[in-house]
């Protein structure tokens, strides 16, 4: 950096013709200019910039609490959706219970009603039979009468109503005991 002259005396190449000041003083132009042009822009870029990461970090947690939020809806949701399905079954499965009840209930009256009739029925067809029997008894009792007597007999006489009368003395006597 210093320079060695012919003469044996050295010398500053800055300072004997004053361009230390001169760079300096360009130095500082340079340094203003940036200051004054170059770093406004860039620091405003640059705030630009970190308030839209700011807004960005802040709208990724609310999009984050808003999904945690969405996710505990769906989950609440989907809970309920099961609930009322589980109740939904139960109530059909109550139903079908209620409807098969009630099937076998009418069932029940019907197969009822069935034998009532059935036991009317017979019970008049055997009032019938019994009185179809007695007409025969009395034909024929008076018939075997007459056979015993030597004479006729009719069938509506005092001894055959009496036979007849006696039978169903003896009837209603052996179906009490």
């Amino acid at each position: 950096m210093q320079q060695i002259l012919a003469e044996g005396t050295t010398t500053n190449f800055l300072v004997p013709n004053a361009t230390i000041f001169v760079v300096s003083l360009i130095f500082l132009v340079i340094l203003g200019f940036f200051y004054r042009f170059i770093v406004p822009p860039l620091t405003k870029a640059m705030a630009e910039r970190d308030e839209m990461n700011r807004k960005q970090v802040e709208e990724r947690d609310a999009a984050q609490r808003k999904l945690a939020e969405a996710k505990e809806r769906y989950d609440s949701a989907l809970a309920d959706a099961r609930a009322q399905a589980t109740a939904i079954k139960d109530e059909a499965r109550a139903d079908a219970q209620r409807i098969r009840e009630d099937m076998r209930a009418e069932t029940d009256r019907e197969v009822a009603e069935i034998h009532r009739r059935g036991a009317e029925e017979l019970a008049g067809q055997r009032t019938r039979a019994g009185q179809e029997l007695r007409g025969q008894i009395g034909g024929l009792s008076a018939d075997l009468a007459g056979r015993i007597l030597g004479r006729p007999v009719d069938h509506d006489d005092e001894t055959v109503r009496r036979f007849l009368a006696e039978l169903d003395e003896r009837q209603t006597a052996g179906g009490q005991r």
